[in-house]
């Protein structure tokens, strides 16, 4: 004698039942995407390459930043933000110009760009020096970085300790 097949799960359908399948598939499917860029091996501005343009001593220094942007994200100007607490640092040690500069950048897009933040992060890498050649106030390597296009608006700046 045959058997008949087993009768599916029925589960009810509830605003309830039907929001968690959702949360679910969303948690499932949703993956962080990042865009990372990286200026590569340190540089020197060549204004500051020649024999004897810089003093032999130099101290390295690191700062580390966690933008919050809205909108877009424009890494030169993050970078050039970086830059400029890095220097000021260097100018409260007594040097008046970088070398061996990098960088790093890793930006977080949200999952919803119209709702969501950027979460950027900013790693600037450098030697403090002296020099009579002045600094040239720019980032290294901007031909590397990776935007997002659009208008920024940066809602948040924290400096992170290293």
């Amino acid at each position: 004698m045959l058997s008949s097949p087993p009768s599916p799960v029925r589960i009810p359908l509830t605003v309830s039942t039907v929001t968690n399948a959702l949360v679910k598939l969303k948690r499932n499917t949703s993956k962080t995407e990042f865009i990372d860029s990286t200026s590569g091996e340190p540089q020197t501005h060549p204004l500051l390459r020649g024999e004897g343009a810089t003093s032999k001593r130099k101290v390295p220094l690191v700062q580390s930043d966690l933008f919050f942007c809205r909108d877009a994200v424009d890494v030169p100007k993050l970078l050039r933000g970086s830059r400029a607490s890095l220097f000021e640092r260097a100018e409260s040690i007594g040097a008046n110009v970088l070398i061996d500069e990098s960088w790093e950048c890793s930006i977080r897009v949200p999952r919803d760009r119209r709702q969501g933040s950027f979460k950027v992060q900013v790693r600037y890498n450098a030697s403090a020096s002296r020099s009579s050649l002045p600094d040239p106030q720019k980032p290294v390597a901007l031909d590397r970085v990776q935007n997002v296009s659009g208008l920024m608006t940066v809602v948040d700046r924290e400096e992170l300790t290293i």
